[in-house]
């Protein structure tokens, strides 16, 4: 009797560490940026061999704005974010070798609207060639989350899709 018990015990604690999965087709903002935030963020697309080819991207809607804008201020560096598989270019700026997850988040917004790019970064077009191409700073992320949460509050029931947050700016993404 007892070792059935602790049979059972084992059980129930083997099935209390199961990883918690994201689900790509209904994400959940806050599991997808902490499992992106602790580099557990593993759901591969898959080739016909079961090969890993690119991680997926969730399927965000307009539910998930508000609460991709709120983490955005979070300038933590990640290591894997799901990007562009078209993109032949370089998911970093120049000189940079991360991700930074505020960044990522506000493109991902950018992805809701239908204006999407190939590369999860932004460049400040005012500078000058040789710097633009170095991505924007934490500080500018910031700034730009504020901007794209005044955006929101201004658009949410209206005309989102097609006003941009970055309008009057010298921001694009790549």
């Amino acid at each position: 009797m007892k070792k059935w018990i602790l049979l059972a015990g084992i059980i129930i604690v083997l099935m209390g560490c199961k990883k918690e999965r994201l689900d790509v087709g209904n994400p959940d903002v806050e599991r997808f940026v902490q499992q992106l935030k602790n580099g557990t963020f593993n759901l591969y697309e898959r080739n016909e061999k079961g090969e890993r080819l690119w991680l997926q991207t969730p399927r965000f809607g307009p539910e998930h704005i508000a609460a991709l804008i709120a983490l955005s201020k979070d300038t933590t560096h990640i290591q894997k974010f799901p990007t562009n598989p078209m993109s032949s270019r370089s998911p970093f700026p120049e000189g940079r070798n991360y991700f930074i997850l505020g960044e990522c988040l506000l493109w991902l917004v950018n992805g809701v609207r239908g204006a999407s790019s190939l590369a999860p970064y932004l460049i400040d077009t005012s500078k000058g060639v040789n710097e633009r191409y170095k991505g924007i700073t934490s500080t500018e992320i910031l700034m730009l989350s504020n901007r794209y949460r005044q955006w929101w509050s201004e658009y949410k029931n209206g005309d989102w899709k097609t006003n941009s947050a970055l309008s009057g700016t010298s921001y694009i993404w790549m």
